[in-house]
């Protein structure tokens, strides 16, 4: 189009700057054999200021991880099973007259209770300084038929109707519900250093959203739909205090809706689309400190996870960009077939299956189980000769040492088989990465070597006290030592576990390690050789 015009003028606005990326192969150039792509593909390329209130990725994925953010008790995760029942209808599975006390819906159950018990603490605040009362929306998104989104609708209706003769007889189990979710969402507030209504006045103005019928639930997946429920600045209409919306597609995009506190989310395609995720559960935009510390936000593991890749993906290019693009690009690797580390088209990704390897990061297993005495004793016995090799007398040498890649592979692995299946740890990324950046130097001495920190009789927990899978075994101090050490080689932080029954393992050592980024290395972006055009 634009070569059969005299005079043409492109100009492109995306949201997305990682869409530049996804261009024709002819497009890159190599750099030490490395497929490198500069983010500044067009003649020009302007950020956009980012508004002040704006909440993104950050939020959600990185400030969650921080015991004193009000992010942390953000996320809740959904059971896999749950996503299952709220699919269709089989009382084999679950009876919908159990809705308040069955473990099948237990999250569900939990995520409308925390709405209803967030959005009354935000309208008693608003009262009490005098300002204008909040209408609230909450969002159910989960699949794509109607059919699914109707049943949902009975479970959610069902759960509604019965808080409220809960509330009514005021029974001891809708107090229990309602002082759980107020504990709850009173962490965030007391982070934040705000102060909560009284639990009685909560306890109040709950029933009396009840028996006032201020909960409204709308099913939307239809335009027809959408059109009935738009206000005139085409947003969906809250019509009471309280809206629960369900829905699929229709939700995905295109539609705002406000004053949301809450998203249950639980969107689980084979494939997932990096530009299409993070709009389908609506949670980013400019949203006010004291709605964030009464939002809650619940979805599977593996969505969290997918979820979280997808935003250090889009934060690492957009860093790029920051730096000055046509200087600093990102580079794409993955494994081949051949058991290669290969350059890696971006047109090829597949986004559930990246790794983002920032300088400096750290890389932890998180939320694995160790196996049984007769199955640890083997690894750990290995890893304890090639730590002692290097060592001389076991685990007293404080320093860093050079380690032999090959060494640390085999560490790794060896760490790979004391886990039980179903960890989640991506082994292969983990190793494909420390392989990468160890043969990335162009010292000589340093080639194939990674640098090695190892500590013993550790006592880490399992768990936090909050019920959250520990995921900082390493202390600050060796988190400190591994970064001054890790320039141009990778840092591998090797912790012994005593793995006390106590302390939530199986009573048998095992060991726990960390990765840690050269701070002189590229930003990189490793996917598995299964990857898609």
């Amino acid at each position: 189009l634009r070569k059969r015009l005299h005079n043409s003028s492109f100009l492109q606005v995306t949201a997305t700057p990682y869409s530049l990326y996804l261009q024709p192969d002819s497009y890159h150039h190599r750099i030490n054999g490395d497929s490198e792509f500069k983010p500044i593909k067009p003649a020009f390329t302007v950020l956009v200021p980012v508004h002040s209130e704006y909440i993104g990725g950050e939020f959600y994925f990185r400030d969650s991880e921080d015991e004193s953010s009000i992010a942390y008790h953000l996320f809740r995760e959904v059971p896999e099973d749950e996503l299952g029942i709220l699919r269709k209808p089989d009382r084999r599975s679950f009876k919908l007259e159990e809705c308040l006390t069955s473990s099948r819906v237990s999250i569900l159950r939990e995520a409308i209770v925390s709405f209803l018990v967030g959005a009354c603490i935000r309208r008693l605040q608003a009262r009490e300084a005098k300002e204008i009362e909040k209408k609230f929306s909450f969002i159910i998104h989960t699949e794509q038929s109607k059919e699914c989104h109707e049943w949902q609708c009975r479970v959610v209706s069902e759960i509604k109707e019965r808080l409220a003769y809960e509330s009514f007889k005021d029974t001891k189990l809708f107090r229990e519900m309602i002082e759980k979710s107020y504990s709850n969402l009173k962490l965030s507030i007391d982070l934040a250093g705000q102060s909560a209504p009284h639990i009685d006045d909560v306890l109040r103005e709950v029933r009396n959203a009840l028996e006032l019928d201020y909960l409204m639930v709308t099913v939307v997946n239809s335009e027809k739909d959408v059109n009935e429920l738009l206000d005139e600045r085409g947003q969906l209409k809250l019509r009471t205090p309280l809206n629960i919306f369900i829905g699929g597609q229709i939700l995905d995009r295109g539609i705002t809706i406000n004053n949301l506190i809450g998203f249950y989310y639980g969107r689980n395609p084979k494939v997932f689309q990096q530009d299409t995720v993070l709009q389908h559960s609506r949670m980013y935009g400019a949203r006010p400190l004291r709605d964030l510390v009464v939002t809650r936000f619940y979805t599977t593991r593996r969505i969290y996870n997918v979820m979280k890749n997808i935003h250090e993906f889009d934060e690492a290019l957009r860093e790029a960009f920051e730096r000055g693009g046509h200087d600093n690009g990102v580079i794409f690797i993955q494994r081949d077939a051949e058991d290669r580390i290969v350059p890696c088209s971006p047109n090829k990704l597949l986004l559930s299956d990246t790794t983002t390897l920032r300088p400096s990061s750290r890389h932890v297993p998180v939320g694995f189980s160790v196996k049984s005495k007769a199955d640890l004793s083997g690894p750990v016995s290995f890893v304890d000769s090639v730590v002692k090799r290097y060592m001389g007398s076991m685990h007293t040498k404080e320093s860093p040492f050079l380690m032999e890649l090959d060494d640390a592979v085999q560490i790794i692995q060896a760490v790979s088989a004391m886990f039980r299946d179903g960890h989640g740890w991506d082994v292969g990324a983990y190793i494909a990465s420390m392989e990468y950046f160890s043969r990335l130097t162009t010292d000589p001495r340093y080639a194939g070597r990674v640098w090695a920190i190892v500590r013993s009789g550790r006592e880490a927990q399992r768990f936090k006290a909050d019920g959250r899978f520990e995921n900082s075994p390493d202390s600050q101090e060796e988190r400190e030592l591994a970064r001054k050490v890790a320039c141009e080689l990778p840092a591998l932080i090797l912790l012994r576990q005593n793995g006390d029954v106590s302390k939530g393992w199986t009573g048998h050592p095992f060991w726990w390690p960390v990765l840690v980024v050269p701070s002189k290395a590229r930003t990189v972006i490793f996917s598995r050789d299964h990857s898609i055009d």
